[in-house]
């Protein structure tokens, strides 16, 4: 009885090790061209930041130096806008004055902590971004890579488009916004070097500099310019490499439902070859759920920070500009309207992405109970049900394991941000 019930496991075992072993040999001899081509805008804006791993092992001492060089540059920049901008946010009395420079100083502090998330989980992304590679290294059929390269083609415009509305708004929101508000008449009339006050988009206390003199404030101008590009090439990227992954697991998971179709397309004369096509559906469901857990450890607490961080944002852009439209400043009110517009559609694209993910495994979880399983062997017919189960269980993307990432939570994000803005001018008026 004992040799009898262990003669299949042992040929389930040959079964996986003989799945395993195509599977490490490479079908697909362009997938190096796919994955230049799907990770195109992320792969530039992270390597301009000296934040792309790598794929391959070997790793010179030159392209480290280079990283770090960037690293560095990137968070004197970042820190160029954070230490003045929050010690004039300490020392400032003013309340709209102290709400106003808000945005830009959550922003870049958001912007901060997501570049150090890139940089301390650097294997963990390069760990999956090499789970994408050996995916498209073993495509078996061009087919399967045609269902990939749609689900990549998506992601590549998602954050084409995130980047297109980002770096619009941080233009805008940099450069028209504190030159539309032209030169303010101070009361020191002493010299005439004071007698004006020219503007910057976030101010800051820098000690006895004084910022109003040529080249000193056309200097501080274009560094706070270049520290909005880091700022705004962070969060792209976040939501490139969210892209990415989770479009590339709902491109995995149409492939999953034609093989659990191609499964009972026909009548199998053996129950080695149901087996065999069995555990191929369970490897790939398996690894397609480990790669979303490795995706979820690695980028949750980016989700989480950019919910909370738009729900203020967008809450704060909405008061100045409905105080702007009563004063009837029509510059201002539009600098406004485009900047909560990109983070809008920011956040937006966010949701958009987990929707996708959570509307394809309810396509599988629907293929998986519409098998006509009596097309199986009698035995193999029950395997099915545990099938049904599995493929059942939620697979989602969400922000710190608080809410999902869906458009339902973007529709949770707007409400919040309205109820903020009435209580906030409710306090203020």
């Amino acid at each position: 009885m004992k040799c009898t019930s262990s003669e299949p496991n042992k040929e389930h075992r040959k079964i996986f090790v003989e799945i395993r072993r195509k599977k490490k040999m490479p079908q697909n001899g362009q997938h190096q061209n796919d994955i230049l081509y799907i990770t195109q805008p992320t792969r530039k804006i992270l390597r301009a930041l000296g934040a792309w791993p790598s794929i391959s092992k070997g790793r010179s001492i030159y392209p480290k130096a280079h990283n770090l060089l960037l690293i560095c540059i990137a968070y004197a920049l970042l820190s160029s806008d954070i230490i003045p901008g929050s010690l004039f946010w300490v020392m400032e009395k003013t309340t709209r004055i102290k709400l106003q420079i808000i945005p830009a100083l959550i922003y870049d502090f958001m912007s901060a902590i997501q570049y150090g998330i890139f940089i301390v989980r650097y294997d963990q992304v390069r760990r999956c971004l090499k789970h994408v590679e050996e995916d498209w290294k073993n495509i078996l059929s061009a087919d399967v890579r045609n269902i990939m390269l749609r689900s990549g083609r998506t992601g590549k415009r998602l954050v084409t488009i995130c980047g297109a509305f980002m770096y619009s708004g941080a233009l805008t929101f940099r450069t028209i916004l504190p030159l539309s508000m032209g030169k303010t008449v101070t009361d020191q009339n002493v010299t005439l070097r004071h007698l004006t006050l020219r503007h910057l988009a976030c101010p800051g206390y820098f000690f006895s500099l004084d910022v109003q003199v040529s080249p000193v404030y056309e200097t501080v101008f274009i560094i706070q310019l270049l520290t909005s590009i880091v700022t705004v090439s962070i969060v792209t990227a976040a939501c490139g490499l969210t892209a990415i992954f989770v479009m590339h697991a709902c491109g995995q998971l149409k492939i999953l439902i034609n093989l659990m179709k191609s499964l009972v397309q026909k009548q199998w004369l053996e129950e080695r070859e149901v087996d065999k096509k069995l555990s191929e559906i369970v490897e790939h469901q398996i690894r397609v759920r480990k790669f979303l857990r490795l995706v979820q450890h690695t980028l949750q607490e980016i989700y989480l920070m950019e919910i909370l961080v738009n729900s203020i944002t967008i809450c704060i852009l909405v008061y100045f500009m409905s105080m702007d439209w009563q004063n009837r400043n029509v510059t201002s009110v539009c600098s406004y309207m485009i900047s909560i517009a990109n983070v809008t559609i920011h956040m937006f694209l966010f949701c958009y992405t987990g929707e996708q993910l959570t509307s394809q495994a309810e396509k599988v979880a629907i293929a998986s109970c519409e098998l006509e399983w009596y097309r199986l062997p009698d035995r193999r017919a029950r395997t099915v049900i545990l099938l049904m189960i599995m493929s059942n269980a939620p697979t989602k993307i969400s922000a710190g394991k608080f809410v999902d990432l869906s458009l339902k939570t973007f529709g949770d994000v707007v409400k919040t941000a309205g109820a903020y803005f009435n209580m906030l001018r409710n306090v203020i008026e």
